[in-house]
């Protein structure tokens, strides 16, 4: 260990800076009475008995940093006794050294300092007044006339000594004590701002002027599980590469650079790290020191569930307006789309029996393959606006699950498509329609399986919702095509359809149903990583068994 590294320890364990001047000063009188020691002839009366004393010394202050280094506050609380003993000996030294006209005289000062540097002015001058007099008392019988004067001399620089000691240890204790109160209060006030941005519920991160970050709050690590430690003084726009291709960059580069003071964007759609696509309202402020740049603070709002509702909300009165008209399209329809199916079957069979030329036979299939598909959309149309979720009742999800894939299961192998589920068992029953329920699931089957023209995997999974007590979880994934970013917000319109012959209910219909089982219903897609359905519905109450 060097001897830098050994004081800094020893400073530590005796509790700061302060406190090492005290072992310091011990090993330098020591040192400095061993150099007179030496360099004063030792065929002088009592050199045997200086040195004898000095060794003692020594010793004893060697003792003192052995136990100062493994029980310093023990040390510390035996001040006294140590003062006592220290002026024995300096009185001692000084008697074997010439009395009056010995200069270790000095370590009288060096003492009655140290005690009013430590222990406050009064203590300091009693300590000197009584060394005073100690010291009289001692070298009176070598007191002469002439060392008079300077023995009075010595007297008063030792009580002046610990007069003006006192006074500068008590100006730096009163400044130690006041900027001590103002780091106290700095520190209060750093501590009540860091509360009050962890306790903001929207998003805060603080940028250097590089754009490193440098401060990230409790909701930006709990929204998006990004912890602060993964990003501090990492390149803001570097943690996430989605935020350049969102148009976040450049207003965030310009702050920084000083060109602008804030800005504000509203409903930005950011792909996140870990939580998938959110949606954002974000604003920045640009921080200056000495009217330069230095840095900037985004404020970041996640409105994703206010879209999601508003959305919603538009949704449900779309689909309640177009529910009320498919009732009453679908009863006029209903007649005529009966009555010309049932003629082209009737013209077929004609034609076969009459043999009619194969052109007419191909365009009466036609006519009776669209007539068909009408036949199904006014079905489908009857189905979405229907206004009463049917039969209520005491079902299992993973029944409905299991009974759903018994009708589709076989098919899907046949065009290489992997099913696996993964139910929770012990589920609690849900009340509702679960006829109903079969047709979402089938409708979410049925879309997954035709995402994937060339085999796959569907995946399907039942449990409950973290963090919704009573809640339960139907989740539907396929690691098909995807659904791209811009159609994402109308899948559930009804008759939008990518399909060639879809009907552009299927959605719709599922998202009706959820929502008259007072449920919720979430899509997750990325192009070319798959889509996944997530699906929540409030289970019964009571936790009984179907």
């Amino acid at each position: 260990m060097g001897a830098l590294q050994w004081l800094q320890q020893l400073s530590r364990r005796l509790g700061g800076p302060r406190y090492l001047a005290l072992p310091l000063l011990r090993g330098l009188a020591v040192m400095a009475a061993f150099v007179w020691l030496v360099l004063t002839p030792a065929h002088l009366p009592g050199w045997n008995q200086l040195a004898l004393a000095m060794s003692a010394f020594a010793g004893y202050s060697l003792l003192l940093y052995v136990l100062i280094w493994f029980h310093p506050r023990s040390v510390f609380r035996l001040h006294l006794p140590v003062l006592l003993i220290d002026l024995a000996f300096a009185l001692l030294l000084i008697r074997l050294s010439g009395g009056a006209e010995s200069v270790l005289y000095l370590a009288l000062l060096l003492i009655a300092g140290l005690q009013s540097y430590y222990y406050g002015m009064q203590r300091g001058v009693t300590v000197a007044v009584g060394a005073a007099v100690a010291y009289i008392w001692v070298i009176w019988p070598t007191l002469t006339h002439e060392e008079w004067a300077n023995s009075a001399i010595r007297v008063a620089v030792l009580i002046g000594t610990a007069v003006a000691v006192g006074i500068l240890a008590d100006i730096e204790e009163r400044e130690r004590s006041e900027v001590a109160t103002l780091n106290r209060e700095v520190q209060a006030r750093e501590q009540f701002i860091t509360n009050v941005v962890e306790s903001l519920k929207d998003g805060v991160v603080v940028l250097d002027r590089d754009g490193r970050v440098v401060a990230w709050n409790r909701a930006m690590e709990s929204r998006y599980d990004v912890k602060a430690q993964e990003v501090i003084g990492k390149p803001f726009l570097h943690i996430n590469p989605s935020w350049k291709r969102e148009g976040v960059a450049e207003p965030i580069e310009r702050l920084l650079r000083g060109e602008i003071e804030e800005f504000a964007l509203e409903g930005v759609e950011h792909e996140s790290l870990r939580k998938g696509r959110v949606v954002l309202n974000m604003k920045g402020s640009l921080l200056r020191e000495n009217l330069a740049p230095s840095g900037a603070v985004l404020l970041i709002e996640d409105i994703t569930d206010k879209v999601v509702l508003e959305r919603s909300a538009r949704q449900a009165e779309k689909l309640a307006a177009l529910g009320t008209l498919s009732a009453g399209l679908v009863h006029e329809l209903n007649n005529p789309i009966g009555i010309v199916s049932s003629r082209i079957e009737l013209m077929l069979q004609e034609a076969e029996e009459r043999q009619l030329p194969l052109q007419v036979r191909e365009d009466l299939e036609v006519l009776h393959r669209h007539s068909q598909r009408v036949a199904r959309i006014a079905r489908g149309l009857l189905s979405f606006a229907r206004q009463s979720p049917g039969d209520r009742r005491l079902f299992d999800l993973n029944q409905i699950v299991d009974e759903t894939l018994l009708l589709m299961e076989k098919q899907a192998s046949k065009e290489g498509i992997t099913v696996r589920r993964s139910l929770a068992r012990d589920l609690p029953p849900m009340e509702g329609d679960p006829n109903a329920l079969q047709q979402v699931v089938l409708n979410l089957l049925t879309n997954a399986r035709d995402a994937m023209g060339d085999g796959g995997e569907i995946r399907i999974e039942t449990g409950t919702v973290a963090g919704r007590p009573g809640w339960l979880r139907l989740v539907v994934s396929d690691d098909g095509p995807g659904i791209p970013l811009e159609h994402l917000p109308k899948i559930f319109d009804p008759f939008y359809t990518t399909k060639a012959d879809g009907t552009g209910l299927g959605l719709s219909i599922t998202y009706g149903i959820v929502r008259e089982h007072q449920g919720t219903i979430d899509v997750q897609s990325k192009p070319g990583e798959g889509t996944t359905f997530v699906l929540a519905f409030p289970a019964l109450a009571s936790g009984g068994r179907v």
